[in-house]
């Protein structure tokens, strides 16, 4: 057991103690002193005698200016506690600024600004009361869920929710976290990125870059999956269709005694929002659409808690993002509580970038993220720049794109620059030659493309990002007062022991 008389500041205290105790024998120095006395505190002051009234003065102005000295006043064992508490708090609020200084992993918050996303914080603090949204755009390396899943378990397991989020009508790419089948399996799907015939003229694609067309009628059968490690994505309580066109929407769920509900028309506007609230967690429902329309999303959640939507983009760049019809994403911007937007762009472009073509570039992606500050101000924004790639050197070997760091920071200085906050996933797992270990690691964590992330690769690092933005919480919660670290039984036993060696 550590003896509290190990602690500076314990000891210091002792120190002062016996100083005031020994002040009659200090007398004899008091030549070093200003006559006005030395200030030990706000409200302590330490005076002496002259020299002279030491030596043979008047022993009566003598013994007056000696009783003058101040004494300090006796410290509480709850005092000293809470020394103590102060004391340990400032260490761990020391560690995580260090942290946030010096690791790999760390959020490059703009303007070094820690206090950045104290907004979302508060946000999930309260997601017991109101809904709160998180989106994470990105390119193919968050296709079928990968990285999101992880990212909306944790979450959804710390504040609440469930569901799997936002999903289109037509699933073209499988995901860990949902079977979609729609009927018939053949309608039209229009996108605002990818190949340019699948374009609509006007732009209308919603928040999900996509829409799929309803000639007539369709039947979209939508069930949660995803075993234990997705556990909250399996189950949601709330169905929202966002349509183009009004149209008759009825949900049936998977009790096949209970008839099909329509659903009620939350906002005739354009898009039209359709919502039904089950009044219970549900695993599965079928969506019948009778009419002419286009379907810009449909929104599996819960009531409250966090819904964290996945929305890749095969190919590309971001850029695409910025030509969607405003009018198309203005309504769901302003219905959802959106707390915090994910932005991974750039790996998709480090194949044809050089130093010339860095600041276009840059350019691009602070165009993309003014959007979204414009769509939705009150969310934190998330930039994060393309992980570790590789290619084929002339000699065979294998060889990380040379251009990566560059991008990170020129990525990194156009995130901080639109006052938005930035995670080198490139620096984060390794750096440079860091796909090349994750490809050869057993069990492999990233793919033979030397590209994109394996499951196992995805959930690594979907881990580490989790965790991070934690440590940004919790430093967050130590800042704000709201968390501590604890005394332990040696703490305060220590305290009792040291009050009754003083007390003798």
């Amino acid at each position: 057991m550590h003896s509290f008389r190990s602690y500076p500041w314990m000891n210091a205290y002792k120190s002062l103690l016996f100083f005031c105790s020994i002040l009659a024998g200090l007398v004899l120095l008091c030549t070093c002193f200003p006559s006005a006395g030395l200030p030990l505190g706000e409200s302590i002051r330490l005076r002496f005698p002259a020299l002279a009234e030491v030596m043979g003065g008047d022993e009566e102005e003598a013994y007056t200016a000696y009783e003058e000295v101040d004494t300090l006043p006796p410290l509480t064992p709850e005092e000293l506690l809470q020394m103590r508490q102060d004391s340990l708090n400032n260490m761990q609020i020391e560690k995580f600024r260090a942290y946030c200084t010096t690791d790999a992993a760390r959020i490059y918050m703009p303007d070094d600004d820690e206090t950045y996303l104290d907004g979302l914080w508060q946000a999930l603090q309260g997601a017991d009361k109101r809904h709160v949204r998180i989106m994470h755009y990105g390119d193919s390396q968050i296709e079928c869920d990968r990285i999101t899943s992880l990212l909306r378990q944790r979450f959804q397991e710390e504040f609440g929710g469930m569901g799997v989020g936002l999903v289109p009508a037509l699933q073209s790419i499988p995901t860990f976290t949902l079977n979609s089948s729609i009927v018939p399996d053949d309608l039209p799907q229009y996108l605002a990125y990818g190949p340019a015939n699948m374009r609509i003229p006007d732009n209308f694609y919603g928040p999900m870059a996509k829409v799929t067309h309803i000639p007539e009628h369709a039947t979209i059968q939508l069930t949660g999956i995803g075993g234990k490690d997705y556990s909250c994505s399996r189950s949601f309580s709330r169905i929202t269709v966002m349509t183009r066109q009004p149209a008759t929407l009825l949900v049936k769920t998977n009790n096949e005694e209970e008839e099909a509900q329509e659903m009620e028309l939350t906002s005739g506007e354009e898009p039209c929002f359709y919502s039904t609230s089950m009044g219970r967690a549900v695993g599965s429902v079928t969506l019948e659409v009778q009419g002419e329309t286009d379907i810009l999303g449909i929104q599996l959640d819960g009531t409250t808690g966090i819904s964290m939507d996945n929305i890749p983009m095969r190919g590309s760049s971001g850029r695409d993002l910025t030509t969607i019809s405003r009018a198309s994403l203005r309504p769901f911007f302003s219905r959802e509580n959106v707390a915090l937007i994910i932005l991974q762009y750039g790996g998709n472009s480090t194949p044809y970038l050089n130093r010339e073509k860095l600041h276009a570039f840059k350019e691009n992606i602070k165009h993309l993220i003014r959007t979204f500050q414009e769509l939705a101000p009150e969310a934190k924004i998330l930039f994060i720049g393309p992980a570790d790639m590789a290619r084929n050197r002339e000699d065979g070997e294998m060889e990380s794109y040379p251009i990566l760091p560059e991008l990170n920071d020129s990525l990194r200085a156009a995130a901080n620059e639109t006052g938005t906050a930035y995670w080198n996933m490139y620096t984060a797992m390794g750096g440079r030659g860091s796909i090349i270990r994750w490809v050869e690691a057993s069990p492999q964590l990233a793919g033979e493309d030397y590209i994109h992330f394996t499951p196992l690769g995805a959930k690594k690092i979907a881990r580490l990002l989790y965790d991070t933005l934690h440590l940004y919480y919790r430093f967050y919660l130590f800042r704000t007062g709201q968390e501590k670290v604890e005394l332990t039984a040696e703490d305060t036993a220590a305290i009792i022991t040291y009050q009754e060696e003083i007390q003798e």
